[in-house]
């Protein structure tokens, strides 16, 4: 007589799930090849295989590589004989480049460097692959490490990435010529002959702000301006009659939604493609059909996303793919004779986690089976979830129910998102990094997630309306949604909680400051005092942006005081547990020690959390299981 086996613990299984990304169909159509990564890592480095399925979506896919090091960014060659990838196997955090055959075997190691490789793009003739990757250490670098005489003076030995070009038949490499610049994006015009880049002053992630395009040819002895782009420039392409550089930025270069923009390749003015600046729609992704060569546009709205053909001379759109429940991301397109054939994204709902699915744009299939494990668990279904701001304003979030939930009220959590340029969809939404919706769901909560003002999905005005003034709408966004929910029985307003992470976090312990609705907390990587924040975070322009000023702006009064979570934690009554990774360099743990020690001056009830190595989201497997299990109880606790 069988027995029926108990599943393990959840947190125990998600954690060792692997995720898949990136999807990218062959230049024929016929497969379809993914990266998957466990959501939790085991040691010091991540671990990620590659995997192959049909491109119709009539099988399941196979895995492709061992797994065993981090194999990742798979692209096909132009002619689809082979697949160039990334991988550490040579030496662990430092990737190399590899070609694989496509029909598999034995790996070749193209290009290994000591300080690895960042990216990377294939020609389209397929006879080279350009690079980027900073200078090797020379013997003096060397020496000052060896011998510990290593001042690091500002400025002086900055590791600008650099662009280089192997021929792929001999191996043989070389760099081109862009100076003193730090790139981070590249794309081949469609001859071969040159290629364009992204660059910032420097590599700090804060020199973005003041990114500029460049082209630069195989024989040419400097490289020649394009244009300068506005912050969060990225997704270069070249299009396929070579006529137009194409890219995703941001409609100013302070805060505001991302939009498409064409320039020519010889210098010019950008134009906007994407949603204008009034459209209340998003750019969320920018790619090329493999068949024609058309511009291919995410589009986020709402709490939907959908695919456009942009044409880059006259900026019209037209939608071809809008999934009819769920959502998707890292789309890829197959074309043949102009006819839309093949499709692959990472598709998921409520209580379907993500999973690579491909075919007739019309009939998906799941070509990938990640999550297989997860069956033998029960999630809440969610649905969309609209209310009225205080001044107006139209708003939209997602709700999830509790598995099998009678008539409410039901106990419930508010779960803030991040950014703020972030949003919630209609997709599943768990992520062991920073994400407990579901697993709040399946311990029988109803779960919030409010899409607030001056995240992404509601176009420029939207996006940009905190510019300088942030918490204090937001707040009255989520309130007001929570009041909604209240009002139509869904929410216990006696069995409140409240939480998030980073800006959500930030959001999370400014709400504890301004009321005593909620029965408990739990503010993650948030920013409690932006004057704090400015000393080390890698992104110090947010303080202009987002609170106002900057502590070197004068003796003060001081805005940035006036958005700070801190200035008003005298007020806090309502229990607040703070989780931080300790090497974080986006918010800087000071954050979360600083407040939890406002909150012990004033005897306020609250725990603090603090994780060893890691950065903004919690990586690995250990850490990500205490949280979930934290983040349990102490809402069992309180709410």
């Amino acid at each position: 007589m069988s027995t029926k086996q108990e599943p393990r613990p959840f947190e125990e299984v998600i954690v060792e799930t692997l995720a898949p990304s990136d999807p990218q169909l062959s230049p024929d159509g016929e497969h379809v090849l993914w990266s998957a990564s466990s959501y939790g890592k085991k040691e010091d480095h991540p671990e990620s295989s590659l995997w192959i399925g049909p491109g119709d979506g009539s099988a399941q896919g196979k895995q492709f590589t061992f797994g065993e090091h981090n194999d990742s960014m798979p692209r096909w060659s132009p002619n689809g004989e082979s697949i160039a990838f990334l991988s550490d196997r040579a030496e662990r955090g430092k990737p190399g480049l590899y070609l694989i055959p496509k029909t598999g075997g034995e790996a070749r190691p193209l290009v290994t460097r000591k300080v690895g490789i960042a990216s990377f793009a294939w020609a389209p003739d397929g006879k080279s692959i350009a690079f980027l990757s900073p200078d090797e250490p020379t013997e003096e670098d060397e020496r000052r490490e060896k011998e510990r005489d290593d001042p690091d003076v500002y400025g002086e030995r900055w590791p600008y990435a650099r662009l280089h070009v192997v021929e792929v038949e001999s191996g043989e490499s070389r760099l081109l010529p862009t100076g003193d610049r730090h790139l981070y994006d590249l794309a081949w015009s469609p001859d071969s002959s040159t290629i364009a880049f992204f660059s910032s002053p420097t590599p700090e992630l804060e020199s973005r702000k003041n990114t500029s395009l460049f082209t630069v040819g195989r024989s040419d002895r400097e490289p020649t301006h394009v244009c300068d782009t506005n912050r969060m420039a990225m997704s270069l392409i070249w299009t396929s009659d070579g006529e137009h550089l194409a890219f995703l930025s941001g409609h100013a270069r302070t805060t505001s939604a991302l939009t498409a923009f064409a320039v020519s390749p010889s210098s010019g003015e950008p134009r906007v493609i994407g949603p204008d600046d009034q459209e209340p729609a998003c750019a969320n992704g920018l790619d090329v059909a493999k068949g024609d060569g058309r511009l291919v546009l995410t589009i986020a709205q709402g709490l939907s996303t959908r695919l456009e053909w942009v044409d880059p001379a006259s900026g019209s759109r037209e939608t071809f793919y809008q999934p009819q429940e769920g959502d998707f991301s890292g789309a890829s397109v197959h074309t043949s004779n102009v006819e839309l054939n093949q499709l692959a994204v990472i598709w998921s709902a409520d209580v379907k986690p993500p999973e690579v699915y491909a075919g007739a744009p019309g009939s998906l299939s799941a070509v990938s089976n990640h999550h297989a494990e997860l069956d033998n668990y029960e999630f809440g279904r969610q649905e969309a979830f609209y209310w009225t701001a205080p001044d107006g304003l139209e708003l939209d979030g997602v709700l999830i129910y509790p598995p099998n939930a009678g008539d409410g009220p039901h106990p419930f959590i508010v779960h803030i998102h991040g950014g703020p340029y972030g949003r919630y969809s209609m997709g599943w939404n768990l992520h062991p990094r920073a994400n407990w919706q579901q697993w709040l769901a399946m311990h029988g909560y109803a779960v919030f997630m409010p899409n607030y003002r001056g995240g992404m999905g509601h176009g420029n005005p939207f996006a940009s309306s905190l510019y300088q003034n942030i918490t204090d709408k937001e707040h009255e966004d989520i309130m007001s949604g929570v009041d909604a929910a209240i009002e139509r029985g869904i929410a216990d307003p006696n069995r409140l909680g409240i939480g998030g992470w980073s800006g959500g976090g930030l959001l999370t312990a400014w709400a504890v400051g301004h009321t005593d609705r909620f029965k408990a907390g739990i503010m993650g990587a948030g920013v409690s005092y932006w004057g704090a924040m400015a000393m080390d975070t890698d992104v110090y322009s947010v303080l202009n942006d987002y609170a106002g000023d900057a502590p070197w702006d004068g003796p003060g009064p001081h805005r940035s005081k006036k958005h700070s979570p801190i200035s008003y934690a005298k007020k806090c009554k309502t229990p607040l547990m703070i989780i931080h990774g300790k090497a974080d360099q986006r918010v800087p743990v000071n954050q979360a020690t600083g407040f939890h020690r406002a909150l012990l001056e004033i005897g306020a009830e609250t725990e603090m959390v603090l994780y060893p190595r890691e950065q903004h989201p919690i990586l690995e497997r250990n850490h990500q299981k205490d949280m979930f299990r934290r983040v349990r109880d102490w809402y069992g606790k309180w709410v």
